[in-house]
């Protein structure tokens, strides 16, 4: 049976692609090349390119420069260099600065290109095994962490539960099928307007007028983030993405003098347009009134993001999902419930849990504890979909 692992082959010696196509592509998904260029522009689609072989002479480009650029663009493939030159230096080069998994010297018997195979596919799921349980590792840590800093900071953390799905479906739509990036970013965004002053915040979400000294202030958020998170194993490129979230695609916005357009990565993007149409939108989602608004300062957004966003946002939810509103005890409370109105104490008044937050069991459980203490006033408003307990279970 053929397997969906991707092989790639860069050489320009004809008869070597030749025998690798006999050899492999009747059990694998094999891509030959003879320029590393389009090599690299093949693996930036293909992250989860599986083998790579390379040789080390290849026109106009270094052998060990593409197995260092492989690195970055494929992390999980196992590089294996082919070679005529034999020397010391070549190998230490092949092994240390392009961290090439092996190295084979040509001409090889079919025997060890099988064998090299079979090693290089074990070792890249051994790493995608790794990966993926890191990945799931790291996100019920990140989840646990916004939950705990919501309790503290409400008010910045209520939207992400919403723009997570609305992100998602926004990249199902253009073909992004790896999102778990994207989500971790939608779920930290809001760590940066937790470190402002609500003082300045509420000033520049209402576009009013801001001291040099405020403007400081605000400008910081983006790096204070990324400073938080790059320490993160695997959150590197995550706080790159909130970095760059501010950044309208004009080049206006923070930080100042960042890219423009297309430069700005495509996650930064989506968390920008997203963001901004959340705080133009009424409780019960985005309508097109809050499109208009968004349309005022049309230069910020990514034009073919901002156009799919509003057809795929403003259509009719099936009948099945559509939202109902309902009074309930805390017991009656289910996780997927969304908070209609805020949540107080009983005689202090004292704010639980703002309006606008996904409800999950800590949520609930932070409710009962307040409830036994000091009393919380009841019955609670809450929007209630059919579809919100499934969707808050999906893994990243």
């Amino acid at each position: 049976m053929k397997r969906e692992e991707i092989i790639v082959v860069v050489d320009p010696d004809v008869s070597v692609q030749s025998a690798m196509t006999k050899l492999f592509s009747e059990h694998h998904a094999l891509s030959c090349f003879s320029d590393a260029e389009a090599a690299i522009e093949f693996l930036k689609k293909h992250p989860a390119t599986a083998v790579v072989f390379s040789c080390y002479n290849i026109p106009e480009y270094d052998g060990v420069a593409f197995l260092s650029e492989c690195a970055v663009v494929a992390p999980q493939a196992a590089r294996i260099m082919l070679t005529r030159e034999g020397s010391k230096d070549v190998i230490k080069k092949a092994l240390n600065e392009g961290h090439a998994f092996m190295y084979l010297e040509k001409p090889c018997q079919r025997a060890e290109i099988i064998s090299a195979l079979e090693a290089g596919l074990s070792h890249h799921r051994q790493l995608a095994k790794e990966r993926a349980l890191l990945e799931r590792t790291l996100s019920g840590s990140v989840k646990m962490l916004i939950e705990m800093l919501s309790v503290f900071h409400p008010e910045a953390f209520r939207r992400t539960p919403i723009i997570r799905q609305q992100a998602v479906r926004l990249a199902r739509e253009i073909g992004l099928k790896k999102t778990w990036e994207l989500e971790m970013a939608v779920m930290l965004s809001p760590l940066g307007e937790a470190m402002l002053p609500k003082e300045i915040l509420s000033r520049y979400r209402a576009a009013r007028n801001l001291s040099d000294e405020e403007r400081s202030i605000l400008a910081k958020a983006p790096e204070q983030t990324r400073d938080l998170l790059q320490n993160i194993p695997q959150l590197e490129r995550v706080a790159d993405y909130l970095y760059l979230s501010a950044c309208g695609y004009d080049g206006s916005g923070f930080p100042e003098n960042g890219p423009e357009g297309d430069k700005i990565p495509l996650v930064s993007r989506i968390l920008k347009l997203l963001t901004d149409l959340w705080y133009a939108s009424p409780e019960g989602g985005p309508d097109a009134a809050a499109f208009d608004a968004l349309m005022i300062n049309w230069r910020q957004y990514d034009p073919r993001l901002l156009e799919l966003a509003k057809e795929i946002l403003l259509k009719e939810k099936p009948a099945e999902q559509k939202t109902l509103f309902q009074h309930c005890y805390i017991r009656s409370l289910r996780p997927g419930d969304v908070l209609v109105d805020d949540v107080r104490t009983e005689t202090s008044f004292e704010l639980v849990l703002a309006r606008g937050h996904l409800l999950t069991p800590t949520m609930i459980r932070r409710l009962e504890h307040f409830n036994k203490t000091s009393g919380v006033r009841q019955p609670i408003r809450v929007r209630r979909s059919k579809a919100a307990e499934p969707v808050l279970n999906e893994t990243a």
